[in-house]
């Protein structure tokens, strides 16, 4: 994947190497952009079956390059990224649904923790400009250096979202009875590769 990602003007959303993307650019060069996709298990040994949420901060602004127009670029190679489950994903559903304002409830977000940083996920309905909200905060254990994007989602947008996320559960929760076998298949073919001769 490439480490800058042009994007197809405010607020333009498309499916790139099967990740949907959101890129918000402004003049003033602080936009940001989603991308999420679905992972699920193809190994015992995996520990996925959830959605990648990742955030990437503007790089570049548009310009002018005479007859052409130079795209935004996004700073992936520092993206913040995020796993959602399914009972996290079920939080912004109860959001997309109308049944509470935030995610997390009066908790005020959905928060990981993991070995290197703490996350602290939002997801709010915006009532007084209409459309939907996401962000990321993310503080490093080793440095304490905070970092932090966030993501406005009109409601169209928010729609194919909720879409893409309520399909997406009965995938990453039920796959291997769609795919019976898949699993023991692809370890088994990892587990032969193993054993040829000069691997």
């Amino acid at each position: 994947m490439s480490t800058d990602t042009a994007n197809r003007g405010n607020g333009a959303t498309k499916a790139r190497e099967q990740k949907l993307a959101f890129y918000h650019p402004n003049a003033a060069g602080n936009g940001v952009a989603l991308q999420l996709e679905p992972r699920v298990n193809r190994r015992e040994s995996d520990r996925y079956n959830c959605f990648f949420f990742e955030m990437a901060a503007q790089k570049t602004i548009s310009e002018r390059d005479g007859d052409k127009r130079v795209m935004p670029t996004f700073d992936w190679a520092n993206k913040l990224t995020v796993k959602l489950d399914f009972a996290d994903i079920c939080e912004m559903l109860m959001v997309l649904e109308g049944r509470q304002e935030r995610a997390g409830g009066q908790k005020n977000g959905i928060y990981h923790d993991s070995d290197k940083a703490n996350t602290i996920i939002t997801f709010s309905k915006i009532p007084e400009k209409g459309g939907y909200s996401f962000g990321l905060s993310r503080k490093d254990k080793e440095s304490g250096q905070l970092t932090r994007l966030n993501i406005g989602l009109s409601e169209a947008e928010a729609l194919g979202l909720k879409t893409l996320v309520q399909t997406g559960l009965f995938f990453i929760t039920f796959h291997t009875h769609l795919f019976p076998g898949r699993e023991r298949q692809d370890l088994g073919a990892i587990q032969d590769s193993a054993c040829e001769p000069g691997k």
